[in-house]
């Protein structure tokens, strides 16, 4: 058999195609390895950023700042299991099913939170938080601990100074302004939620204004910031920054839809810090009730916009009454202030001061008048309470262009409504499908006042019901449970 001889051109041919058949091998078996190390190097920080380096920075300097100004507020709350006024509702039941002795003393605990305002130890937080305490323990983010007393609060609005005393000037955050505050400005909430303490979160501004928000379950003055930085039990009393680390809310309430969370205005609390520090709030008063002014009202009484705040009664002998307002009055500005959402003129004349002279602008009769008054301080009267009565069987004079049927009212009912003069029509029954019904009356409304005409009496309330017709616009003045509220309606 005859060998064939390779010619040294095909033998560094062949030595090529292994040196390269080893290349591949090698590079299969280092692509794990290559790849690591692109994905190491992908991810380090030379690359670009995405958002802008000196806002995260800033960020992490307002939180770092802020930080130790928010604490965490711990209270105590004893109580007795026991006779209270005569009454034992529970005793038995405890003492059957858990051998709890009667008088025994408990403690009801609760946590929360608040800041710094001065180097002196004052801290600002919510009234609901402190409210009943009878100790107080603040946590400071050293891990520092004080006991803390109550230098002043206020229920109406779930405001509340208390004050450490520490031997060293403590750190604290500036008030800003919350007025100058806009939708759509990144805010930032500290505090101390579900109990993890010195909590940062982040949002925005979503709506200023917010009413009839009772974070504590009491009527307050409510002018709430609502934001989306998160907020959640254990938050309240804690700051709402804005980006200059100012405090400009007062963390308070979480909606029941998620990502909802409410501040009271920072403004309110430095309107009535003076008085805090007093431990005393004194309210000027001037005497009136308001309800928002709808656009059927607003039609009824020739008022070109539905604005301002509707008198709906005057207290006897009171600033107001002597200055000559009367129930279908609108307020539309007061002391300067144009009275663009109608609950603002009690947030106004509850802060003006006692003695002061205020001027009102007010819509009579379809036109403008001037009124000025002196507010004087707010009496300690409380109002009488009232309820459904169902003393009324009787169907008494009926409106069938009203859908309703109205009584004289009984001795009790008037009682109720603090009606002293025994004058009014009380609504007995309604139809659902009428326009009364949709405007919001019910039975149990005691009416005063149809249009122009006072009601006496059912009889007279069927006599001016009789001159109405379909397409007339009403105009009805009734006393709910103490209170004197205007509706209007087209029939």
């Amino acid at each position: 058999m005859k060998v064939r001889r390779l010619s040294f051109v095909q033998i560094l041919i062949l030595m090529a195609l292994v040196l390269l058949s080893g290349i591949v091998l090698g590079s299969h078996y280092s692509t794990r390895e290559a790849l690591a190390d692109n994905v190491y190097h992908e991810g380090n920080r030379a690359g670009r950023a995405y958002i802008d380096p000196e806002f995260n920075r800033s960020m992490v300097d307002m939180a770092e700042m802020a930080i130790p100004t928010v604490v965490s507020i711990a209270t105590e709350q004893n109580f007795k299991f026991g006779r209270r006024g005569g009454e034992v509702p529970m005793d038995n039941f405890f003492d059957y099913f858990f051998r709890m002795p009667q008088g025994q003393e408990f403690k009801r605990k609760g946590v929360g939170s608040g800041f710094i305002i001065n180097a002196e130890g004052y801290i600002l937080t919510n009234n609901h938080v402190v409210e009943g305490a009878d100790e107080i323990t603040v946590e400071l983010s050293e891990h520092e601990n004080f006991p803390a007393r109550v230098i002043g609060r206020d229920a109406r609005t779930d405001i509340a100074l208390i004050k450490v005393d520490s031997p060293k000037p403590l750190p604290f955050l500036k008030l800003g302004d919350s007025d100058a505050l806009r939708i759509g400005e990144i805010v930032v909430a500290v505090g101390n939620p579900l109990g993890l303490s010195h909590t940062v979160t982040q949002g925005i501004v979503s709506q200023k204004g917010r009413k009839d928000i009772n974070p504590s379950g009491q009527n307050i003055y409510s002018n709430f910031i609502q934001t989306d930085a998160s907020i959640n039990p254990g938050n309240s009393g804690g700051p709402l920054l804005n980006i200059y680390g100012e405090a400009i809310g007062i963390n308070a309430a979480v909606a029941q839809a998620n990502g909802i969370g409410f501040a009271i205005p920072i403004n309110m609390a430095k309107t009535i810090l003076p008085q805090l520090v007093q431990g005393k709030i004194k309210r000027s008063w001037m005497g009136v009730q308001v309800q928002k002014v709808s656009e059927e009202l607003a039609d009824s009484l020739g008022l070109p916009n539905a604005t301002g705040a509707l008198v709906s009664s005057v207290v006897p002998a009171s600033p107001a009454e002597k200055a000559g307002l009367q129930p279908e009055d609108v307020i539309l500005s007061f002391d300067g202030n144009k009275i663009e959402n109608w609950n603002d003129i009690t947030w106004y004349a509850s802060t003006a001061g006692a003695g002061k002279k205020v001027a009102m602008e007010v819509w009579r009769d379809r036109k403008k008048i001037d009124i000025s008054l002196t507010l004087e301080e707010m009496p300690g009267e409380e109002k009488l309470a009232a309820g459904d009565d169902s003393d009324s069987a009787s169907l008494g004079a009926k409106s069938e262009v009203l859908g309703l049927s109205v009584d004289n009212p009984s001795p009790r009912q008037l009682k109720r409504g603090g009606i002293n003069d025994n004058m009014g029509a009380v609504i007995v029954n309604i139809d659902r499908e009428s326009a009364a019904a949709y405007a919001g009356l019910r039975p149990g409304d005691i009416i005063r006042k149809l249009n122009r005409t006072l009601i006496k009496d059912r009889e007279q309330f069927k006599k001016a019901a009789s001159d109405l017709k379909k397409g007339d616009m009403v105009r009805l003045l009734i006393n709910r449970e103490g209170d004197a509220l205007f509706v209007a309606f087209k029939i």
